[in-house]
């Protein structure tokens, strides 16, 4: 069976550059977020390439994350930052995977579990600073204290999370930092201490030094999308995914001529239409429908009409030649032009996490690593 028409590439040459331009701002240790398939990017060869830059440890966000790198890389230490159930407590200590602990249920459960199997489970607490989603309030501290004497259990790790470390404007991160520490030493002065610290997602790594602690979580900087408009332009990451199709189909409309549902196009001139086999069952939104741009022979074309669930038309009539089995660039560059994941955000107005996260499953991956040439 041949490839399908549609294809994302993955540079994994990128993804080791990107880390490595990130290690430069730190010296702590590194903690890739993997969650969500690497972000659209896939998960086991992202953990692959990462494992040989030195990174012993990845971040998920669910428990299944986790569970598909332990039963390729069983040496590896895996998180789950986000929630986990009570159920799943007994496949967290057989596995060793640390979950983040919120709620003193939460480290009850484990505990239990992990004295029924004989072990110690890790765990990291997380502290609420200001994003207002999960975690331990200052007033929990007793409860902290209390998971702290339960058996079988190891707080490894203390954390939270930066609600606008993306911004140029630190004080809010400022005070959330401010909270963190001192809740962390008011849990030192009753007597426990806890080894790992972390706050610092990819926005703090890059311009928040203070909030590097032992342990940073880059996640959207590694994959060389910047975690705002306002932060990371200057280090130099790459995208390190490109998204293509093929021209299927070429044809010249006459004036007056509709295209797509809901005829929403309609041709003010003699039109060239070539239509491509991707639509936003791929990923590519709807609301890009007469409105996005993809690139041809190194020039910008526009969809015209309403994208498709599988096909989707671009204006061609100025880019001389165009035929079936062209390379059409959805994301990436050709020539001079380029066409990333922000700028497509800002079309839909969303981030650029939305848009790699978004580009289905059936869309194959495809991994180049010119190093191993």
């Amino acid at each position: 069976m041949g490839l399908r028409q549609v294809w994302a590439e993955v540079n994994l040459q990128t993804l080791r550059e990107n880390f490595n331009k990130l290690q430069a701002y730190t010296r702590s240790e590194m903690m890739p977020i993997v969650k969500a398939d690497a972000y659209g990017h896939g998960v086991i060869p992202v953990v692959r390439t990462l494992q040989t830059c030195g990174v012993k440890r990845f971040g998920v966000a669910l428990l299944q994350e986790a569970l598909e790198i332990k039963a390729v890389f069983p040496e590896l230490t895996v998180m789950v930052i986000g929630a986990t159930e009570l159920d799943q407590t007994d496949t967290l200590v057989k596995e060793d995977i640390i979950p983040a602990i919120f709620q003193l249920s939460q480290a009850q459960a484990l505990s239990e579990a992990a004295v029924k199997q004989n072990k110690t489970a890790r765990l990291h607490i997380k502290i609420e600073t200001g994003m207002n989603r999960i975690g331990f309030r200052e007033e929990d501290t007793e409860e902290i204290l209390k998971i702290s004497a339960l058996p079988n259990l190891f707080i490894e790790g203390i954390f939270t999370h930066f609600a606008t470390a993306d911004i140029r404007d630190l004080s809010f991160a400022r005070e959330q930092l401010k909270r963190f520490q001192a809740f962390y030493d008011k849990l030192k002065l009753a007597g426990l201490t806890i080894p790992i610290r972390h706050a610092a997602n990819s926005a703090a790594i890059i311009q928040f030094p203070e909030a590097h602690f032992e342990l940073v979580r880059p996640g959207i900087s590694l994959y060389g999308l910047t975690p705002s408009a306002q932060i990371g332009g200057n280090v130099g990451l790459e995208p390190v995914m490109s998204w293509k199709a093929k021209v299927s189909h070429v044809k010249s409309i006459k004036t007056g001529e509709t295209v797509s549902y809901g005829r929403t196009f309609q041709a003010a001139y003699p039109t060239n239409v070539a239509t491509i086999p991707v639509g936003y069952a791929d990923g590519l939104r709807r609301t890009l429908s007469n409105h996005g741009e993809m690139l041809i022979q190194g020039r910008r074309s526009t969809i015209i009409g309403r994208v498709c669930m599988d096909q989707t038309m671009l204006e061609v009539t100025k880019i001389p030649e165009v035929q079936v089995g062209d390379i059409v660039t959805i994301l990436g560059k050709d020539g001079y032009e380029q066409i990333t994941a922000t700028e497509m955000a800002e079309w839909i107005g969303t981030i650029s996490y939305e848009v790699v996260c978004g580009i289905s499953r059936r869309v194959p991956r495809i991994y180049l690593d010119p190093a191993e040439k």
